[in-house]
């Protein structure tokens, strides 16, 4: 009996201990699957450390990924055990992982809904320009590295076919227990590139749908009153990325407005001017888009047809299609819109002098009152493409990259200086009462206070990506004092400034937030709705 004792004991304990066995054995295949699963996370954490410094927003973000990383490994583990849909997880991973650290490295920010508005808003071209100007070696040999520890772990550390469900239990209540801790931190989800991804779809498809809604109104506006100005003809240039630093009218040391300096005694320099946001769809949105109330009216085009405004959109920014963009379905509700980009989709873009033979037609017609808008590709990047050859006065063959680049930028603003020129020249000389106003969607970083050039959406952010030049010039020679010259002021109010301009009012239009009207109010000049500037 006493054997038989022993030997139960010993059964017993021998099942346990080879239980226990297995339970090791997989807990050890778990760990090193999540161990080289992180392996991505980390690499990208130093590099980013090494980069560019310690940064709060940075640790957060890793925790999160890893965090959301267990979740997903462990529901696979959890509910389907199978080593076919763990590879797809652990590749689908991989991929997002790879994504995340290279968006950073490039634009030195988060992925937030805004790069989905980035990426709605980009033709082909300008995907292969962004890649010319931003991929370099570090991002690629970044990519490699990433991809060959996913490979190599991988090859080595294949999951094994035991039955891992309980494990798994135990790291999903693990991982349930750091999530409630994620989540109560205040905004946390916005650090989750697959939200982010939904989000920005759902929010972008509310506001195309809402601009649609818009355009549908024919007469938006109440109680309309205008003024009477005779026959008269409305020049509004939008500019691209274009920096007040770098604009010679503003004191740059380097003359990259020659141009328009000959001109300056005829021009009204506004000093003070910012964009809404670093982007042009946030930008301009906000700039032409009339609300009451925070509800959205109509746009400031839907406003000058109800004036009996004859409308022009001229534009060398290519829509996109089905997805078009935001701006697009503004420009879409002007009596006449021309796009000299809209099918060049594998090519350079044209130059922005070849909107001049649009201009004169619209200056021909022979409408009472007419305006025109003029969207330039300015200096958008690559600015390689933004100027003819006959514009590179500063030299582009340096050794230096950085300064390549900036020699880029300010020869493309000099080419910027001659095409505005060029169009004041051409209303001046229709011999029609008319007024001219140019500023750029929003600045540019190229180099001057950070080692960056662009203007990220979201994330790191600079004045520069927001100071704007604005500039205003009458056929009549019209000077403003300098207390309208210093006023603060920002895009955001923009169709307010426009309809007072040109002798409009309505219930919903706000003369103290036009810069020209002598009510004129300061208000607070926020960017990215959380930024506040002074």
């Amino acid at each position: 009996m006493s054997q038989s004792f022993f030997y139960c004991v010993k059964r017993y304990f021998g099942q346990q201990m080879s239980k226990n066995l297995d339970y090791f054995l997989n807990a050890l295949d778990i760990a090193k699957r999540f161990v080289f699963l992180f392996t991505a996370f980390l690499i990208t954490y130093f590099l980013e450390l090494l980069s560019f410094g310690y940064d709060p927003t940075r640790l957060i973000n890793l925790v999160e990924n890893i965090a959301f990383s267990s979740l997903i490994y462990s529901l696979t583990l959890l509910f389907f055990n199978k080593q076919k849909l763990f590879k797809y997880v652990f590749y689908a991973l991989m991929v997002f992982t790879v994504f995340e650290g290279v968006y950073f490295l490039i634009f030195k920010a988060e992925f937030t809904p805004s790069a989905i508005f980035i990426v709605l808003d980009t033709n082909t071209s300008e995907v292969g320009e962004f890649i010319k100007f931003n991929v370099d070696a570090t991002q690629i040999l970044y990519s490699a590295g990433v991809l060959a520890s996913f490979i190599l772990s991988w090859r080595y550390l294949k999951p094994s076919k035991n039955n891992v469900g309980n494990l798994g239990r135990v790291y999903l209540v693990l991982v349930i227990f750091l999530g409630i801790f994620l989540i109560t931190r205040p905004k946390i989800y916005n650090y989750n590139a697959p939200y982010a991804v939904v989000h920005s779809f759902f929010k972008y498809n509310s506001e195309r749908n809402l601009l649609e809604d818009l355009n549908a109104t024919p007469n938006p506006f109440s109680n309309l009153c205008i003024y009477p100005t005779g026959k008269n003809t409305h020049i509004v240039i939008i500019g691209e990325s274009t920096s007040r630093l770098h604009f010679g009218l503003y004191g740059y040391p380097r003359n990259t407005t020659p141009k328009l300096g000959e001109l300056k005694g005829e021009l009204n320099i506004f000093n003070e001017v910012v964009s809404g946001d670093t982007y042009t769809i946030g930008s301009l949105v906000n700039a032409f888009v009339i609300k009451d109330n925070d509800t959205a009216i109509g746009n400031v085009i839907q406003l000058m047809k109800q004036a009996g405004y004859k409308t022009y959109w001229l534009s060398n920014q290519p829509p996109i299609g089905v997805f078009e963009t935001l701006v697009t379905k503004i420009a879409m509700s002007s009596d006449v819109s021309h796009f000299i980009n809209s099918e060049n989709y594998y090519l350079p873009t044209p130059y922005d002098e070849e909107l001049l033979p649009m201009v004169m037609e619209a200056l021909d017609d022979n409408e009472e009152k007419k305006i025109i808008f003029i969207h330039l590709m300015g200096a958008h990047a690559d600015y390689a493409y933004r100027y003819p050859k006959s514009f590179s006065k500063f030299p582009t063959d340096l050794k230096d990259k950085r300064q390549n680049t900036i020699n880029h930028y300010d020869n493309a603003l000099l080419y910027t200086d001659h095409v505005v020129s060029l169009i004041i020249d051409v209303v001046n000389s229709s011999n029609v009462p008319s007024s001219l106003l140019y500023f750029s969607d929003h600045g540019e970083e190229v180099y001057d206070s950070i080692d960056f050039a662009g203007h990220p959406a979201n994330g790191t952010f600079t004045f520069n990506m927001i100071e704007i030049p604005f500039l205003f010039w009458t056929s009549e020679n019209i000077k403003l004092s300098n207390e309208y010259l210093n006023r603060k002021f920002s895009l955001n109010d923009l169709s307010h400034t426009l309809a007072d301009l040109y002798g409009i009012r309505s219930l919903q239009t706000d003369t103290t937030r036009s810069v020209f009207h002598e009510s004129f109010i300061e208000r607070p000049r926020v960017v990215w709705d959380t930024i506040q500037v002074k």
